[in-house]
């Protein structure tokens, strides 16, 4: 129905899905032809950069791709490699990665990258510029070229807790297959990935998307596929984001990882008209939590759009849900948008004072998008593209001892970041108090590291928040000098903050004082 269009695009968008009768403004008779690049690539993990070519539904548009020709631009030199392809496309999905040699060139800088197709889509030729969705002003590709990984010390491990893989599939959004988010997830310089599909896409029929399969054929290609691409230095977690009900009966999101078995829901999925219920409810999860699965709330405060609430019963989760379903995670950043990730930390900051324990992770809930997005603005009329929603922009990092991110998460000594790098212990005599852990003691001393690289320059701030709950207020100390002695409220907690000059930033989750 038309209403499927209203779900949160973010994602590659279908461009040949139509109604009966009812033909979209930027419908073409092409299958989507996509290409993408990470938004940095490390040096040291990688000489080259990858770059992510996906062609989709050539089944129905059978498409030869002839060359492809790439332009890259540095601030001193210009280089072009020509790669012939000749393959013939039939597929209802393919992808592959072509390594661009960019050894030549300085790193520490940022590069423009343009890239060219030559294609005969069922027998007609044409030329693509990155993509080709009609409507969207083609960008130049920027990407770092790092020369070191990020500023993170030994073990602590970044990753991306928010993805969707091509297992989310509908008639308006798809995502990248889990083989090639891996490699360019690599490049970046991280170290982990939870997938975390749609139940809604997860339930359907290989046949058709709006048709529900109960043998779940989708859902096991997802855990076969991680399966597959799971590895020590890489690790990936399969998940399931869960459209499930809040308190007030409305559809909201939360993250089930490493969850063994199917949760159902797709009261939001808009497959069928004005059937919108939640199957199931946040009541029923406190008694699901093992140790091995986890638990996060997903995007719990984004705006919803109006249409959203009105058809497909879509709301938000408020503090009710999060006692009842005894979820202590909050995926509460969902863009790298720097006002939307400060109002984020200031809704926390809200339940933090309130004496509330939970943490905060950050991810960006991409659908592909490694760097640009590219969605439907006005369903049947627009596209256009935007930087907010990206792979890995903005990161979790916890430290622990070998890259577990299920129980580096449990943890609790975690950090959110979209480059740079603080985390701090209290020390009061001989014990050491970590983020995440609870210190009893009236006065420590704050012992904090930082870092950060050449992609996010200098360090220009970094700030300790003093929260204490009686007075419901929180203390700032900017730029605190390092090993100072602090008093410690009764009860409360102590988080810290850092900026750099290029628009870098870290927040750490609270050491907790009581």
């Amino acid at each position: 129905g038309f209403f499927s269009y209203t779900p949160l695009l973010i994602s590659y968008a279908e461009i040949h899905y139509h109604l009966k009768y009812l033909y979209p403004k930027y419908y073409r008779k092409e299958p989507e032809i996509i290409t993408d690049i990470p938004i940095r690539t490390v040096k040291n993990r990688k000489l080259t950069i990858p770059l992510l070519i996906i062609i989709k539904d050539a089944n129905l548009f059978p498409t030869l791709v002839n060359s492809i020709n790439i332009r890259i631009k540095g601030n001193s030199k210009k280089i072009t490699h020509d790669f012939p392809i000749n393959k013939n496309i039939k597929d209802k999905y393919f992808s592959q990665i072509i390594d661009v040699d960019v050894c030549e060139l300085e790193a520490d800088q940022f590069l423009s990258i343009k890239v060219k197709l030559d294609v005969e889509i069922c027998g007609k030729p044409k030329i693509v510029i990155n993509d080709n969705f009609p409507d969207i002003k083609t960008k130049q590709y920027k990407t770092f070229y790092a020369k070191k990984a990020l500023p993170f010390p030994e073990r602590w491990f970044a990753g991306e807790p928010h993805y969707h893989s091509n297992h989310t599939s509908d008639q308006v959004e798809f995502g990248a297959d889990v083989k090639s988010t891996k490699e360019l997830a690599k490049a970046m310089g991280l170290s982990w990935l939870f997938v975390t599909d749609h139940s809604y896409d997860l339930d359907d029929s290989l046949a058709s998307c709006t048709k529900n399969d109960a043998d779940l054929p989708i859902w096991k290609q997802m855990l076969k596929d991680v399966q597959e691409s799971d590895s020590n230095e890489f690790r990936i977690i399969s998940g399931e984001e869960v459209s499930i009900g809040n308190c007030n009966g409305e559809n909201v999101h939360m993250l089930a990882i490493n969850h063994n078995t199917f949760i159902e829901g797709h009261g939001d999925s808009a497959e069928k008209w004005f059937k919108n219920k939640p199957q199931h409810f946040l009541t029923e999860i406190k008694k699901l939590h093992t140790e091995q699965n986890l638990f996060i709330a997903a995007h719990p405060i984004e705006k919803i759009p109006f249409m959203q609430k009105l058809t497909l019963r879509r709301g938000n989760w408020i503090e009710e849900d999060y006692n009842n379903s005894g979820i202590k995670f909050l995926q509460i950043i969902n863009n790298a948008d720097i006002d939307n990730v400060t109002s984020s930390v200031r809704a926390w900051k809200k339940l933090l004072i309130k004496g509330r324990k939970y943490y905060l992770v950050a991810g960006n809930d991409a659908h592909g998008n490694f760097n640009i997005m590219r969605q439907i603005k006005s369903p049947f009329w627009k596209l256009f593209s935007t930087d907010k929603q990206i792979f890995g922009n903005f990161f979790t990092a916890f430290k622990y001892k070998e890259n577990q991110p299920v129980a580096g998460l449990k943890n609790g000594e975690v950090v959110v970041s979209n480059g740079p790098f603080l985390s701090f212990n209290l020390k009061a005599g001989d014990d050491l108090f970590p983020i995440g852990s609870m210190c009893n003691y009236r006065t420590a001393n704050l012992i904090y590291e930082s870092g950060t690289s050449a992609e996010f320059g200098e360090i220009n701030n970094i700030t300790i928040f003093i929260g204490d709950y009686n007075s419901k207020d929180e203390i700032e100390i900017s730029n605190p000098e390092n090993n100072i002695l602090i008093q410690l409220p009764d009860k409360g907690y102590i988080r810290m903050s850092l900026k750099t000059e290029n628009s870098g930033v870290v927040f750490t989750n609270p050491v907790w004082i009581q």
